[in-house]
């Protein structure tokens, strides 16, 4: 399992889930920013990542091998309730799943961001904007993926298994949703399968406080709620993924869940990028 690489006859699928809750304003310790700017900025470079990554040479065109979404998940101020809804904007809004090429073509903007790893600030796309003010409908934005990732891997039998990244902060508001609680939800999503393995589940948990970091554990003694839950839902990351860590000098024991608790902008930029680098490019 999980030894198929991304080729444009078999793509990969990445999925992002971001948090748009209320509590996401807060401040990011020690960064200068709010938890929704950091996120949003680290996920710009995620996807700028997956970008350069499908282009054979410096100012050529992105080749399709990776099929991305990003879902905001939250209250909807204008039509009422709790939603979730694509959070790629422009040309882009309102489409679920993007074929690389249509994503590297179609960015918001192009500006300075502040550095998140100590070197010069530098001028990047950017795709996805920080927002915050709602609720958290988690099972809700992973039942919205869950969807997705069938049809795709439905679509994509032979392709590396969907990968599912959820960012938040917050405890769940729509446990049960439809009458399935949170850990249902994630079950469902991770029993959707391609001839290559099961999809991914990783969570990144943020928060404001100046807690330690927890990265890749291999069990959830002493993390906070909802820390506990989110680790349960977790998957153990596959050999590529634990190959990969360690290859960026990250420990990882055996057994290690794909769950980060309080990281920086740097562990998050780092977990991000080791969380989509699991299988070579073709």
């Amino acid at each position: 399992m999980y030894q198929q690489t991304f080729s444009r006859a078999n793509p990969g699928c990445i999925v992002f889930l971001l948090d748009r809750s209320d509590s996401m304003k807060l401040d990011w310790h020690g960064t200068g920013l709010s938890l929704a700017q950091g996120a949003a900025q680290a996920l710009n470079r995620i996807l700028l990542d997956l970008c350069v990554k499908s282009t054979k040479e410096v100012g050529g065109a992105a080749r399709h091998y990776f099929d991305v979404g990003v879902f905001g998940y939250g209250a909807r101020p204008v039509l009422g309730g709790e939603g979730v809804e694509s959070a790629l904007g422009g040309a882009l809004a309102g489409q679920p799943l993007v074929p690389i090429p249509q994503l590297f073509n179609n960015p918001l903007a192009v500006r300075e961001e502040r550095s998140v790893d100590a070197m010069p600030g530098s001028r990047i796309p950017v795709w996805v904007e920080p927002m915050f003010g709602y609720r958290t409908p988690m099972c809700q934005a992973i039942a919205e993926a869950g969807a997705h990732v069938y049809d795709w891997a439905s679509a994509h039998p032979n392709s590396f298994p969907p990968i599912v990244i959820n960012i938040t902060d917050g405890m769940v508001t729509d446990s049960p949703h439809d009458g399935a609680t949170l850990t249902e939800w994630a079950h469902r999503l991770t029993t959707i399968e391609t001839n290559d393995g099961p999809a991914l589940l990783l969570n990144i948990f943020l928060s404001p406080t100046g807690a330690a970091e927890v990265l890749f554990p291999t069990t959830p003694h002493g993390l906070p709620q909802p820390g506990p839950d989110l680790f349960e839902i977790s998957s153990p990351l596959p050999k590529p993924m634990v190959a990969n860590a360690r290859a960026s000098l990250v420990p990882v024991e055996d057994g290690a869940r794909g769950f980060v608790f309080n990281a920086s902008l740097v562990t998050l930029v780092k977990f991000l990028e080791i969380g989509t680098r699991v299988a070579e490019i073709r």
